[in-house]
């Protein structure tokens, strides 16, 4: 049942930080790292709990099991495991060994960028809302806080965002700069954990706004972005606040109405 994938550590190429020169241009290779065995034992436990293979409350094998069965070492497993713990996935009692955790209750933000990992970025319906409902709780309070301490290089810098973004027709460079956009909102308001979280999100983000853009009109939402912008410049806290939050409605109504294949995320 339990079996790692091994073409990850077969399959990778290390370069030393050699130079070649390709078209004429000095290109510097970085050293490739393959992943551990440690953090290939971790991915394939999550993904049996994220893929409902493994339920909650069910019993791990045993860490000779484990060893045995996916051909690593006890270290490694129990290495495993307790960083299984600290994420939320498993529960660990004394004598009476592993077993998986409710991590939707117990999981913290490691937690949650594991979920957004798994396979490629794909989500239910369920948890596509959730973590959009959190974006506008979330980026309301943010989007407040920017327009009371913004600067005025804050305002020109999202003025010459969507500047960019309204001569941009490619709808995952629009996701791009639209991901920059509200990043320089959550910045500017002085809580370096606002940006923080929103960067966990990233790859979400993109797959997401780039898909929504097949259904959305880009001046209109360009038009209501620009409203915020104004909000901002004019240090109406309020009304930004109200903004935003309205935008981010319009996008999770867009994405229910639409019945957007969820499995693309």
């Amino acid at each position: 049942m339990l079996q790692i994938l091994k073409t990850s550590l077969y399959n990778v190429i290390v370069i030393f930080g050699q130079t070649k020169t390709l078209y004429g241009v000095k290109m510097k290779f970085n050293q490739i790292i393959a992943p551990s065995m440690k953090e290939l034992f971790i991915k394939e436990i999550e993904a049996l709990i994220l893929s409902g293979q493994l339920k909650v409350g069910e019993k791990l094998p045993t860490e000779r099991e484990l060893a045995d069965e996916m051909k690593i070492s006890r270290t490694i497993v129990n290495l495993g495991l307790s960083e299984l713990k600290n994420k939320g996935f498993i529960d660990i009692v004394p004598r009476k060994g592993a077993f998986v955790a409710d991590y939707s209750r117990n999981g913290k933000l490691d937690t949650l960028i594991s979920i957004i990992n798994f396979n490629g970025g794909r989500f239910d319906k369920k948890t596509v809302n959730s973590i959009m409902e959190f974006r506008r709780i979330n980026e309301g309070e943010g989007t407040y806080l920017a327009t009371k301490y913004r600067t005025d290089e804050d305002v020109a810098e999202l003025k010459s965002i969507l500047n960019e973004v309204r001569n941009c027709d490619d709808p995952m460079e629009i996701a791009q700069k639209l991901f920059k956009f509200h990043h320089v909102i959550l910045c500017a308001s002085g809580n370096n954990i606002f940006p923080l979280v929103y960067n966990a999100f990233e790859s979400f983000f993109l797959k997401l706004i780039s898909s929504l853009f097949v259904y959305c009109d880009k001046n209109s939402v360009i038009d209501g972005l620009e409203n915020l912008v104004v909000a901002i410049e004019q240090q109406d806290c309020d009304e930004a606040k109200r903004q935003i939050e309205q935008i981010l409605s319009s996008g999770i109504e867009v994405i229910n109405k639409r019945c957007i294949d969820y499995s693309v995320y």
